[in-house]
């Protein structure tokens, strides 16, 4: 009997950062015969469709379907400071129910009902942000998969918030934890296989003082919540996280390794993607790609690199002072501003003049870039050890940036 085509339902957080690892993992699945289901904020499947002609470069590949769910939220909500504070509630308590809707109608009644042409549903595979989606597969009695999209020892930090917060490290006391030293002097030596870090190298998310605070609860559940799925896909690699992934992998036995997906794709299958339709794009933003001449210009290693990412919203003093810092450097440097950056107006009239005349001639900003093919690497410092991250491998111009995760 011939087995039915794999058809995976993928869920990615609406935001850049999961999108595009969760359409790189698409890449693999196309590549070996799974049928793919992407599903998309409405809002974000908008963007996508101003940016570029998405639709059409998409929507017809053989093996892949965009559909798409409400995030939640309102227009208004999206010029808010704290507009990834309120998605991340929203996805949270409201996107449930129409997930539960589209599966049940992509699994119909005997492998087609309303979808004809389309393989029964065989797996939910959420990013770990969108872990409700793994109790709408176990309530459609679906198995389900969860990627985990950065690096395992970061995963490992993530799993460990809550017991912070049993040990009494979490809420910190009060404000002068975040300036006097406390988070950098106070050493997390116990979790396991990891080496002994400070309490601000965990995650950003401890910078609290609120014992109710949503975004700490947020990425304690998230990460604990890997845990639900019939297995776990994490964007690394064995040979750079061996000890962590063997401590991951004593608890949960189910873990695959699959990563840095930018940084291999291009390689594995390039001659795959005239057979595959190409690779995927869902860029919320047009491209600017100008800016990689410009960078191609510059001295090697030369470039400070600077994207607030796609969801982050400021105020006009906070881009201020952010932009005199960056001139302060007295490097050549690439700033991504997007249009819709600043809370309450365009972003790019709210940088000084003065600033812009003093950058002028070693300053590029732009709107949104293709940051692959930018390249650059990340790299997480865990004290004596380093956790990279390989954004990409074409153009080697930045500085390879050092963040306290």
């Amino acid at each position: 009997m011939t087995q039915p085509q794999p058809h995976v339902v993928v869920v990615p957080y609406p935001g850049s950062g999961n999108i595009n690892p969760a359409l790189q993992l698409v890449q693999v699945l196309r590549h070996h015969g799974v049928f793919v289901t992407f599903v998309v904020t409405e809002h974000n499947l908008r963007r996508a469709q101003q940016a570029a002609d998405t639709e059409g470069a998409v929507s017809g590949r053989e093996g892949f379907r965009i559909e798409t769910i409400p995030d939640g939220l309102v227009d208004a909500d999206r010029d808010q400071q704290d507009y990834d504070l309120g998605l991340s509630k929203a996805t949270t308590h409201r996107c449930a129910a129409p997930l539960r809707e589209l599966v049940a109608r992509l699994r119909g009644d005997g492998g087609g009902g309303e979808t004809p042409d389309v393989p029964p549903v065989t797996c939910v595979l959420p990013t770990a942000l969108m872990s409700f989606a793994l109790e709408v597969a176990r309530e459609l009695g679906v198995p389900s998969m969860v990627l985990w999209t950065s690096s395992a020892a970061a995963l490992m930090g993530h799993m460990r918030l809550r017991e912070l917060r049993e040990r009494g490290y979490l809420p910190l006391k009060d404000d002068s934890c975040l300036t006097n030293g406390y988070l950098e002097t106070t050493i997390i030596d116990w979790i396991p296989d990891m080496p002994p870090i400070s309490l601000g190298d965990i995650s950003s998310f401890v910078r609290t003082t609120d014992p109710d605070d949503f975004g700490l609860w947020f990425n304690d559940t998230k990460a604990n919540n890997c845990t639900k799925a019939g297995a776990l896909i994490i964007n690394t690699f064995d040979a750079l996280e061996p000890d962590v992934l063997a401590a991951l992998r004593a608890e949960y036995p189910r873990i695959y390794t699959v990563g840095p997906l930018g940084a291999l794709l291009p390689r594995r299958h390039h001659d795959d993607e005239a057979a595959t339709g190409g690779s995927l794009d869902l860029s919320l933003w047009k491209h600017d790609t100008e800016c990689l001449a410009w960078l191609d210009a510059q001295a090697p290693g030369s470039v400070v690199y600077a994207n607030f990412g796609s969801l982050t919203v400021v105020t006009a003093a906070l881009l201020a002072e952010f932009a005199w810092g960056l001139a302060a450097t007295g490097r050549p440097f690439l700033w991504v501003i997007r249009e819709d950056l600043v809370a309450g107006g365009p972003a790019a009239s709210s940088l000084l003049p003065a600033f812009a005349a003093e950058t002028a001639a070693r300053g590029r900003v732009a709107a949104w870039c293709p940051q692959e093919e930018i390249g650059g690497t990340c790299v997480w410092r865990l004290k004596e050890r380093w956790f990279i991250q390989m954004k990409g491998i074409i153009r080697p111009k930045l500085i390879p940036c050092t963040n306290n995760y």
